[in-house]
Formats: C-alpha cells, sequence, structure tokens
C-alpha cells in the first residue's frame, strides 16, 4: 500500500511539475526547450524535419527534451522526468510504442542562465522484445551522446556553445539509433511506405557547414588561395606543430563566412566553426585558428583552452596577428600562413618553457621614473622659492609708489598673429584595422585585412 501511493505521490509531482505553463518555452518540431535559449536555424530544421523523418524510416520515434529544475523536487531525478513524459505524453511509434527519448534537466543559475550537471541528462529508450533489447539500445546511443555532455559546453558561461554541443548531441543520437536499427531490428517491410510529398515544403536552410574534409585537417582552403604543392607542405607543417605541442594550429579560407553561419559576424562563425567540427587536441581542445572571408576581407582570430591562452593572451594575440595581416593584406596567402604558423611555433615553444609571450615592463618602469623625478624636482622648486624673502619685480610699474606716476594716454598695439596647423591623414583604405572579442568559450580579435 505504501509503494502505491509513493508511486501515485510521485506521479501527481511530476505532473503538477511538468504540466505547469513556463512563460519561455520553445518547441522545434519533436525538440523542446523550456529554457527558451538554445534555438537556432539547423536545431529547427532538425525538430521539424531531420528527426521526424528519420522516425518514421525506422519507425521509431526519436525525442529531446530540455526542462528546467523550476518546480522540481529535490528527490527527482532526470530518470523519473524522462520515464514520465515518455509514457505520459504520447511517446512512441505505433502500438509497440518504440522510441528513444534524450532528457536534460537544466539547473537555473544566479545570473539568469542554465547549466547542466554532468549526471543531469539521460537516454530513455522503449523497443519491443520482438525487435531487440532497449538496454542495448539506450547503452549504444548514451555512449554515442555523451562526449557532447562535457561540463565544459554546459557550464552556463556560453549558450552558444551549449547549443551547438546539443545539435551535435541529437546528430549523435540519430546516426547511433540508425545504426543499431538497421544491423539489429530493421523496420517491418510490410509497413507501407509514406506517400511523398508533391512538392518539399522547406528547403533545406542555410546552416552552419563543416571546414574538414580528406584532404584538409589543419589548414582549411575552400577559397583555393594557395597550390595544391602550397597547401600540402603547410598542412603538414601545422600538423606537425599541432601534435609537439598537443595545441592545434589551423587556418581557414572560405568564399564568404555568412555561409557558413547562422546568424553573427566572422568572430562568432570562427568559432561555431571550431566547436562544430570539435577542432583542438586533448581534453580541453585546446588550440588556435584564423578565418579569412574573401567577400568582404573579413577576419577573426579565435583561442581555445587553457594551455592555448595561456600562450596566446590578448597581448600575444595582438602582436601575433601583426606577423601575418601584412602578407594577407599583399595578398601573399603562402607567405601569412607561413608566417603564422612559424609564429605560434615560437609563441607555443615560449609557453611550454614556462615564459609566455607577454607585455615587456620596461615601457611602465621608463614611465614610473620620469614621474618620480618630476615630482621630486617640483618639490624641489617649491621649497627653493619658499626659501627666499625678496623677489624680483616681473612688471616696471611695481617699483611706483602708489599716486607717484599718473599717466596720460594708454593704448594697445596690434601687431600680428600666430595660427599653427596640424596635418591629419585620412586612410579610407580597406584594411579597418582589428579589435579584441570574446565568446564561445574562449578570445580571440577580428577585424578587416
Amino acid at each position: 500500500m505504501n509503494k502505491k501511493f509513493t508511486a501515485l505521490l510521485m506521479a501527481l509531482l511530476l505532473a503538477l511539475t511538468l504540466c505547469v505553463p513556463a512563460m519561455a518555452v520553445s518547441e522545434y518540431g519533436v525538440i523542446y526547450d523550456e529554457t527558451d535559449s538554445l534555438g537556432s536555424v539547423e536545431l529547427d530544421y532538425m525538430g521539424e524535419h531531420a528527426l521526424p523523418e528519420l522516425s518514421e524510416k525506422l519507425q521509431m520515434d526519436l525525442r529531446i527534451d530540455v526542462f528546467t529544475d523550476e518546480n522540481v523536487s529535490a528527490d527527482t531525478d532526470v530518470m523519473d522526468i524522462a520515464e514520465y513524459v515518455y509514457e505520459n505524453s504520447g511517446y512512441g511509434w505505433g502500438e509497440n510504442r518504440d522510441g528513444v527519448s534524450l532528457t536534460l534537466l537544466m539547473r537555473a543559475q544566479p545570473d539568469g542562465t542554465y547549466a547542466l550537471a554532468e549526471d543531469d541528462w539521460s537516454i530513455y529508450t522503449f523497443l519491443s522484445q520482438t525487435r531487440g533489447s532497449a538496454q542495448d539500445l539506450a547503452d549504444t546511443v548514451y555512449d554515442a551522446v555523451a562526449p557532447y555532455m562535457a561540463e565544459r559546453a554546459w557550464n552556463g558561461e556560453d549558450v552558444t556553445m551549449s547549443g551547438t554541443a546539443l545539435i551535435q548531441a541529437t546528430d549523435a543520437m540519430m546516426n547511433a539509433v540508425t545504426e543499431y536499427i538497421n544491423a539489429n531490428c530493421p523496420p517491418s517491410e510490410t509497413e507501407p511506405d509514406p506517400e511523398p510529398a508533391a512538392t518539399p515544403t522547406t528547403a533545406v536552410p542555410n546552416v552552419p557547414r563543416t571546414l574538414k574534409s580528406e584532404s584538409m585537417s589543419y589548414v582549411f582552403d575552400h577559397s583555393h588561395m594557395l597550390t595544391d604543392t602550397q597547401r600540402a607542405e603547410l598542412e603538414a607543417q601545422a600538423k606537425e606543430i599541432s601534435l609537439r605541442h598537443h595545441c592545434g594550429v589551423y587556418v581557414a579560407f572560405v568564399d564568404d563566412y555568412t555561409v557558413y553561419s547562422d546568424g553573427g559576424g566572422v568572430y562568432k562563425t570562427t568559432y561555431q566553426l571550431y566547436h562544430g567540427d570539435q577542432l583542438g587536441m586533448g581534453d580541453d581542445r585546446d588550440g588556435i585558428i584564423i578565418l579569412l572571408s574573401m567577400a568582404e576581407r573579413d577576419y577573426a582570430m579565435f583561442v581555445y583552452g587553457t594551455y592555448a591562452e595561456t600562450a596566446f593572451n590578448s597581448y600575444g594575440q595582438e602582436k601575433l596577428e601583426k606577423a601575418f595581416l601584412g602578407n594577407f593584406k599583399e595578398d601573399d596567402w603562402y607567405g601569412g600562413v607561413s608566417n603564422y604558423l612559424s609564429t605560434c611555433d615560437e609563441y607555443l615553444t615560449r609557453a611550454d618553457a614556462g615564459k609566455p609571450v607577454r607585455e615587456s615592463p620596461a615601457l611602465l618602469i621608463a614611465i614610473a621614473v620620469v614621474a618620480s623625478c618630476l615630482l621630486s624636482g617640483a618639490i624641489c622648486l617649491f621649497l627653493k622659492r619658499s626659501m627666499k624673502t625678496v623677489h624680483q619685480k616681473v612688471e616696471a610699474n611695481e617699483y611706483v609708489a602708489p599716486g607717484g606716476l599718473q599717466l596720460s594716454k594708454q593704448y594697445d598695439r596690434y601687431t600680428h598673429t600666430t595660427e599653427t596647423r596640424r596635418k591629419v591623414n585620412n586612410d579610407s583604405g580597406s584594411s579597418g584595422g582589428t579589435s579584441s572579442c570574446s565568446g564561445g568559450g574562449g578570445s580571440g580579435r577580428s577585424g578587416k585585412f
């Protein structure tokens, strides 16, 4: 009796928790986001088209649910929520209700953002015995999704990184389910195929694309600015530097960065591509990438990871770009990439030795010395003047006693005016300079070249 009462109470609490309408909820087809902050063009396409189409093909209901911890009791975990939602929200394909759901429980942070703890996500599967083992399917999907649930991507500091991680996790879930179902329990061939639509209702949106290819892992020349020989040589050099320092060093040429973006400037596009392609090395995915967009000569640098940001701090980034931007402004693409790689090698070598590139304190010391001398001189001059009681008069009439001199006329005569002019250079060239940036979990610079 007590167990039944406890189960009933748990169901009631979950119902009250999950049925209370939230003020900020986004639904992208079969993707539910209670945080209203993870959305993107690509996620919308996945929820509205990719997931439903794959569900029909595999005869498996595929769902993504992102909940917040508002009104969730302390003894309710994410698995309780996943099971309740699946059982009571009409999830599942056909009479057997086969399906897979990825559920995330986001915790509200003091600054109004949401973060995901390491154990606050789950995979819930429902698979009929005639098709196979639900536990095996759950384990397969869990292993595929786990790399994208790293705490660094969900710590609440960068919602764009979390959104990118959710896209990657969704894609990993789709691939894992497809491989498992086709290998172990393919859909029944007796099921009638759905009638094809007369015309497509929505075109594939312009979403972030990958930089990688079979022949390009470090130097991504999608604009053909280098010869095949030059690119192969620079690719080998970048790979050697990256492996030796355990820090990825990348460069990308694209025709137009907006083709690779779902919104935002060249810097945002650069870090979206960095995370989307899982660039970087080691657990922290340390690395540095520069991206050059030929259409409007836009440029961005992105540095990610603790070690990489030690080697390339804000001062180092500004100094580093001086080694190659001049080449790119003169359309010397090979020379620019070569200088970039060799300078990165130098900076990483210094960081390995415990002496990363930092601004020299010599100028600050010189300023402090000069300021101290000026202050000391002013004090000495003041003390010297205070010891004199007799001073020479500045004007002659100060020596005349009151009433001793009567002037019959007074006048001022204008002689000339002195005018000083300074030339102001107005350079209206295409190189508009660069500035520091932050976001994407790292830092960098952007501008024109």
